[in-house]
């Protein structure tokens, strides 16, 4: 919300939702504002909103989700791929390879990370899992056959939280006694021994969904995005162990640097 409010230039009227909202006075607040724009922030906004309202123009945030996982604008706490890449040729320039481990559900998310890596000149091989043993085994084969020197690994949301206790020491110890590259989406993974992990940097992701707000733009013209606003958590141990010499302007940009200094 301080995002939101620093970037349209005013504190935008709020309604927070109680446990057990009162529909019909959320219901009443709307159409006394009907007209004004709506930001719509969290599941539970967005599914009283779809049940009672949609009505007007509306943007909605907070969420992670894929585009097409919701019918309205917005902008996802799902970051952009592209930066996941990014990072990784900024800290590990000489990888050539992506082994990308995710969820079946998420199909969608792959059709944007394969554009986002031919865009960088790298090469993607996804590899989708649906459940603990397919993951096991998938990730089994990988590695024994990756070639560490040019190949990294990338974890998607949802993947080792198919089963956490099992998966993640697994991939953890496989990856540190093979000396390969890892990376996600969570901070407690980099924290506990992954290369990096990036994580919504939250009053950036208000900084984008109030500039859809701006008068000069329409939201809907904007659809559904990935935020591109990320924190860097980055464990310097690891790099370390991998043999990286981590450039200066990568550990300043870490928001998180682990072990802590």
């Amino acid at each position: 919300m301080i995002g939101v409010a620093q970037t349209v230039e005013r504190s935008p009227e709020t309604l927070a939702l109680p446990p057990t909202p009162d529909r019909a006075n959320i219901r009443h607040w709307l159409t006394a504002r009907r007209g004004a724009a709506l930001l719509l922030l969290g599941q539970r906004a967005l599914q009283i909103y779809q049940a009672d309202w949609t009505e007007g123009p509306v943007l909605v945030g907070a969420l992670n989700a894929l585009p097409g996982q919701v019918p309205w604008p917005g902008v996802s706490l799902v970051i952009d791929p592209d930066l996941y890449l990014q990072t990784l040729h900024e800290v590990l320039p000489g990888i050539e390879r992506v082994i990308a481990v995710y969820h079946a559900r998420d199909d969608q998310w792959m059709s944007w990370v394969q554009p986002a890596a031919t865009q960088r000149g790298l090469r993607v091989d996804p590899i989708k899992v649906t459940d603990t043993e397919s993951a096991v085994r998938e990730l089994t084969h990988v590695f024994k056959t990756l070639d560490p020197q040019t190949t990294a690994l990338w974890f998607a949301k949802s993947t080792l939280d198919l089963n956490t206790e099992l998966l993640y020491p697994f991939v953890l110890e496989e990856a540190w006694r093979r000396k390969i590259a890892v990376f996600s989406d969570t901070v407690a993974h980099a924290k506990r021994g992954f290369l990096f992990a990036l994580y919504p940097d939250y009053k950036g992701v208000g900084v984008e969904l109030g500039q859809r707000l701006h008068p000069d733009v329409a939201p809907m013209a904007k659809g559904w995005a990935f935020t591109r606003a990320a924190r860097l958590a980055l464990n310097h141990r690891t790099a370390r162990h991998l043999g990286i010499t981590l450039r200066d302007d990568v550990i300043q940009r870490a928001s998180l640097l682990f072990p802590q200094p």
